[in-house]
């Protein structure tokens, strides 16, 4: 029970961290400073750096962990295990994850985050090796494994995570940048998210002429 409980206080003393990083560097931007977010942590600063070695690891890891979430990931593992009848309803899934993700109020916050990630050349480049690349390396094993048993057609793997993650997140933003105003409003959420799965596996070609060649 004690170690149990051992293994709780740091995760929850992390996300206690997390938490209040996201608030004062969304109203603060990068030029925030550990000792705020510590006080509105109510932990010491020393502490926050035993989890986060850097200012810029701490503001790579708020981002992170307020577009990727745990459900998230576990779906898209989930993907490569899943038959050929359930590949379709994972992805629903996964798009009412991210419709959950817009409709948040958290993520009102994230235009200006990443704002600062581009104009910092070196959280830029910190953001590439933390999260950007090891989450394509990710989604690039998912899909060769998912062509390997045949769920999929053989497509440089390359090309289509980065082709599939850039629509899902190009459709994203235009949602949000609509607002009120997108006619996905006037749609069920089962609609949309169908809609933007056979357009993923069968594009713009005859669905039934796709399947006979897969």
């Amino acid at each position: 029970m004690a170690e149990r409980k051992s293994k709780k206080k740091p995760t929850a003393r992390r996300e206690k961290i997390l938490k209040a990083a996201l608030e004062v560097f969304a109203r603060k931007g990068y030029a925030a400073t550990i000792p705020e977010i510590a006080r509105l942590a109510g932990v010491a600063a020393g502490t926050i750096y035993i989890y986060y070695p850097s200012k810029r690891e701490l503001f790579i890891a708020v981002i992170r962990n307020l577009i990727i979430t745990t459900p998230l990931l576990d779906l898209i593992a989930k993907l490569p295990r899943d038959s050929d009848e359930d590949i379709g309803s994972t992805f629903k899934q996964i798009m009412f994850d991210r419709f959950d993700l817009i409709d948040s109020e958290l993520m009102s916050r994230m235009p200006s985050l990443m704002a600062e990630v581009q104009r910092d050349p070196e959280l830029k480049a910190l953001w590439n090796e933390k999260f950007l690349q090891p989450f394509l390396t990710q989604m690039d094993g998912m899909f060769r494994l998912m062509t390997a048993s045949g769920k999929v057609r053989k497509i440089e793997p390359a090309v289509t995570v980065r082709a599939v993650g850039g629509l899902i997140l190009g459709f994203l933003i235009l949602r949000i940048m609509e607002g009120e105003t997108s006619p996905l409003n006037r749609l069920p959420r089962e609609k949309v998210a169908e809609e933007l799965m056979n357009f993923v596996f069968y594009g713009l070609t005859n669905e039934r002429r796709l399947k006979e060649e897969l």
